[in-house]
């Protein structure tokens, strides 16, 4: 709902993700356009998203000073 300040791309081409002023990361299906998954838990703007290159883990980085890893799984 808010700014997106990054996006990273899946390796695979699937998958989309994007960090935002909302505080939040937003999985997306890259294909059809459609939210799979949000995840919560900075207290600040998400400035900097990346996904590794098997696809199941994300990094997030936020003006809340912290760095979060993420365990995804499809």
């Amino acid at each position: 709902s808010g700014y997106v300040y990054s996006v990273a791309i899946s390796p695979d081409g699937q998958t989309l993700v994007s960090g935002s002023n909302d505080k939040t990361i937003n999985i997306w299906n890259l294909a059809t356009g459609n939210l799979i998954r949000t995840l919560s838990g900075h207290s600040g703007y998400v400035y900097s998203v990346a996904i590794s290159p098997d696809g199941q883990t994300l990094v997030s980085g936020s003006n809340d000073k912290t760095i979060k890893i993420w365990r995804v799984s499809r």
